[in-house]
């Protein structure tokens, strides 16, 4: 889509993905294997290697992002891989940290796709999610409408909503068995979206 291929469109996308990649550095290990799950441009796992010169990391999309650049996937420590199957195709227990950054409410089943992320991460492994969760229903309407008009930005870019709220993200973590080791909150200043941070182990 047009807008998505202004430079001004890049350049606010580049660094709102280095903000995101300087906070994920405190969060991974170097010398990690990661997926980044929902990788889009592949803009925030770039930045990441800027700081973690040692990890591997895997993006995965249902679509190549049209800024996806090719020259990116030159490095031997990014790849890139479309998800056309519902099951996440990697074997139990392969990654050390599984990202999944403003991603799940995106997916067409969030907590089934929970349940695939445990089961890809080691046993040491953790999950990282950063996600935007509604409080109630005004909230809920609000990021929708927003996330909707962002995501519309970009060409071949499916935008299923599927928010949930933060309180059912936590009944879901104790359903599924994932031990929260960090939280956090962003809120973000322009849209007034509420952002929660959590880190998750088996």
């Amino acid at each position: 889509m047009f807008i998505a291929n202004l430079p001004i469109y890049k350049k606010l996308t580049q660094k709102r993905s280095q903000k995101f990649a300087d906070y994920l550095s405190k969060l991974i290990p170097d010398n990690s294997s990661v997926l980044d799950f929902g990788c889009g441009n592949m803009y925030t796992a770039v930045e990441l290697l800027k700081t973690l010169p040692n990890l591997q990391v895997t993006g995965l999309d249902v679509v190549k992002d049209q800024n996806l650049d090719d020259k990116f996937l030159s490095d031997k420590r990014l790849s890139f891989k479309l998800l056309t199957t519902k099951e996440i195709p990697f074997p139990d227990n392969t990654f050390d940290v599984v990202v999944a950054l403003a991603t799940m409410h995106h997916t067409v089943d969030p907590e089934y796709y929970l349940s695939e992320l445990k089961r890809i991460i080691k046993p040491t492994g953790c999950i990282i999610l950063i996600e935007e969760m509604y409080l109630h229903l005004l909230d809920k309407a609000w990021i929708s409408s927003q996330d909707w008009l962002l995501n519309k930005m970009k060409a071949g870019v499916p935008v299923p909503l599927n928010f949930r709220s933060h309180k059912h993200y936590l009944n879901e973590f104790k359903k599924q068995g994932l031990k929260i080791v960090f939280e956090d909150g962003i809120r973000s200043s322009v849209t007034y979206m509420h952002v929660y941070v959590y880190k998750l182990t088996k």
